[in-house]
């Protein structure tokens, strides 16, 4: 049985999608290069977790501004069954969310998130950063975990098109990906995040995201 909040999140998540079938009778001219589809989708789908430029203000939801395009893509992709195969990511709402999407589709929306000015996150519990600091940076050579800056580089904006751009980030939403991580809900069996976060103790990876929160 689905937690209230996710049956809330869904049943939102399918009327947007039914507002998508009726024509806007107002709605302001693109700007230049921008997709209108994909601006309509954003504003009357994605909105409503993300925010209208992928600066979400909500934690348990992760921006998606200034993202990158090819990564942001591959993501989408994941959140899709096809051919009989189970979604690499699962997600209800996500879903329910692609499940209707060409690829075409998805690579504009993509591009729209990505090229929105990079949310400005803070930390949830700044007597941590410290600590997180020198994890993103050091590691720990103790058991061998890489530093984090190697893949997700100085000041968090990552490496096109795998390492994703983590600065000002949610760090409940970086929590909870991570836990996916360690416990092998995300991703499979030689990805390389599977194989470091489960290196991490629970409060390395809390105090991880605190760091990355803050970064600009």
């Amino acid at each position: 049985m689905k937690h209230p909040m996710e049956r809330r999140r869904l049943s939102a998540c399918m009327l947007a999608l039914c507002a998508l079938a009726v024509p806007s009778l107002a709605q302001p001219a693109p700007e230049a290069g921008e997709s209108r589809p994909a601006r309509l989708m954003v504003e009357q789908v994605c909105a409503a977790c993300h925010g209208n430029t992928g600066q979400s203000t909500q934690k348990e939801y992760p921006s998606l501004a200034g993202q990158n395009a090819d990564y942001l893509f591959k993501q989408l992709r994941q959140f899709k069954a096809s051919a009989g195969e189970p979604a690499l990511r699962q997600d209800a709402t996500m879903a329910a969310v692609v499940q209707s999407m060409s690829e075409t589709e998805m690579r504009e929306v993509a591009r729209y998130f990505s090229r929105q000015p990079p949310a400005r996150g803070q930390a949830a519990l700044p007597h941590l950063v410290e600590a997180g600091k020198a994890i993103y940076w050091k590691g720990n050579p103790s058991n061998r975990l890489p530093a984090c800056v190697s893949c997700h580089r100085p000041n968090g904006e990552g490496i096109a098109p795998d390492f994703p751009r983590i600065a000002g980030q949610q760090p409940e939403y970086v929590v909870r990906q991570l836990h996916a991580w360690k416990s092998g809900t995300r991703g499979g069996p030689g990805k390389l995040m599977s194989l470091l976060v489960p290196l991490m103790t629970d409060e390395e990876i809390v105090a991880v995201a605190q760091y990355v929160a803050q970064l600009r």
